[in-house]
């Protein structure tokens, strides 16, 4: 819908007067931007960029080695150079684009040094030099969301590699698979800690932290539905030390700050470590009795998640919580009915569950929002 269109149907409806109209669209007209010139040059830009990449691409085995590495070496200084200056001039977002560009770059070069001498090993040994090289730049630097979501990239990705890689290695392992399982409470512990920072990189933070928490604990509770033996528990619980520590010193950060309502705070930082404890860290059979305690635990968590948000008036995470009770209760359906599901009885029942869990989610969310 147009300016135009809009004032007309704001002045039939008695919300401004004609001149404010007028008025309004020669401010507007003021501020107009050539946005056809603009997209065509930035279209030409694309495309000698583009070019200069294939063109290098199509030549890069001619390329000495040295050539190669002295290229990137003046990319990555003029990367941050340029957020030195525009930094320097208080030009936000120029700097902000220069950082996250030195970022990448860092892992371009590691990526180039891995092909010029031939270097192999696991990619999680990459992550992790791209965290310890480009981590500190973002996290002294960066100011914005770009940044922080950068940050908060780097941080969780090379460590859960590590994870995932060395997971079936025991000894000091443990603890190393345990600081990458707290990796997101640091993030929100980061996140209060850096209250003189722009809000948007510490936002960028929190939520990636509580992003990975609330996936974490909803993922964990199928463990539920694995045999966890007395030795696997003794593990886990290993595991579960360092994460349970971030957590709590998390909490108390957040507890003293105020920044997340206490409603929400508990549940969010006590309730994934609490999850993963009662699903990895206590032995259990593969039977009904523990299934369905691990459903009783899922429920719990966004149920009290729930809770919070409402009494708190967050609105966003109330509706993610009752829409993550609905999957739940639909998976629950296709669990218990499975062999039905192929039926088209059972598809029909399906899918009139699902639509009336979508209706319920609707309903609970709009009255919510009217409320607040």
């Amino acid at each position: 819908m147009s300016l135009d269109s809009r004032l007309e149907a704001w002045v039939e409806a008695g919300l401004i007067d004609l001149p404010t109209a007028d008025r309004i669209r020669a401010h507007e007209a003021a501020r107009e931007r050539p946005v056809a010139r603009w997209a065509i040059a930035g279209l030409g830009l694309f495309a000698v960029v583009l070019g200069i990449i294939l063109l290098i691409s199509a030549n890069w085995d001619r390329i000495p080695h040295g050539v190669k590495l002295g290229g990137h070496m003046a990319l990555l200084l003029g990367a941050a150079a340029a957020h030195w200056h525009w930094k320097s001039r208080h030009r936000l977002w120029p700097a902000e684009g220069a950082l996250f560009l030195f970022a990448g770059l860092v892992l371009a070069g590691i990526a180039l040094q891995s092909q010029v001498y031939q270097l192999t090993g696991p990619a999680w040994h990459a992550l992790l030099l791209w965290l310890a090289i480009a981590g500190p730049a973002l996290l002294l630097s960066g100011e914005t969301r770009l940044t922080g979501l950068a940050f908060s990239g780097l941080a969780l990705l090379g460590p859960a590699a590590m994870a995932a890689d060395s997971i079936d290695a025991g000894g000091w392992w443990r603890l190393a698979q345990g600081a990458a399982m707290a990796v997101p409470a640091l993030l929100v512990a980061l996140s209060f800690v850096l209250s003189e920072r722009g809000p948007g990189f510490r936002l960028a933070l929190r939520e990636g932290g509580i992003v990975a928490l609330l996936a974490g604990a909803s993922i964990v509770h199928f463990a539920w539905a694995s045999n966890i033996t007395g030795a696997q528990a003794a593990d886990n619980a290993v595991r579960l030390l360092p994460a349970a520590l971030a957590s709590a010193a998390a909490l108390a950060l957040g507890w003293q700050r105020a920044d997340i309502p206490r409603a929400i705070l508990l549940p969010l930082l006590a309730g994934p470590p609490l999850a993963f404890a009662l699903a990895l860290a206590i032995p259990h059979p593969d039977g009904m009795a523990s299934r369905l305690a691990g459903i009783a635990v899922f429920m719990a968590l966004w149920s009290a998640l729930a809770r919070g948000a409402a009494a708190s008036g967050w609105t966003s995470l109330f509706a993610v919580s009752i829409a993550a009770i609905g999957l739940r209760i639909f998976i629950i359906y296709i669990e218990l009915f499975g062999s039905l599901a192929a039926t088209g009885g059972g598809l029909v029942a399906g899918g009139l569950l699902l639509v009336g869990l979508s209706w319920l989610w609707h309903r609970i969310v709009t009255r919510r929002k009217a409320a607040a």
